[in-house]
């Protein structure tokens, strides 16, 4: 069984291999990287928020947008977020790990839970 230094997470579109295994995602993937024994993949934001020509698509339950992943592709958590409509766009720092969210908050979110540990408004 490979160490963690040893794992490999890459992505393209809406394929993301772990340790060269392929799985579909829901949508585009903007970022994957491995992580304290999984793999976490951030959700472009883009794919699921605007419809061809930057029209807004209808509503509809939020998606949970970064979620972390087993070795053999079962989803382990999704991450909480800061506020009920938003989303995360950018993964500041991956261990530990620190992503960005739309409505302006910075988070620290728990690799082993995908539970918020701390959140800060940038605005």
């Amino acid at each position: 069984m490979p160490s963690d230094k040893e794992r490999a997470v890459s992505h393209d579109g809406d394929i993301v291999k772990i340790n060269g295994k392929p799985v579909r995602m829901e949508y585009m993937v903007r970022d994957a990287f491995w992580a304290d024994g999984c793999a976490v993949v951030l959700l472009d934001p883009d794919a699921f928020l605007d419809a061809p020509g930057g029209a807004r698509k209808a509503p509809r339950k939020p998606v949970r947008n970064l979620r972390a992943y087993a070795p053999s592709g079962e989803v382990l958590w999704q991450a909480e977020q800061p506020e009920a409509n938003d989303h995360y766009y950018h993964v500041e720092n991956r261990e530990p790990l620190v992503v960005l969210s739309f409505s302006a908050f910075r988070c620290g979110i728990d690799l082993s839970s995908g539970r918020i540990l701390s959140k800060n408004q940038l605005k």
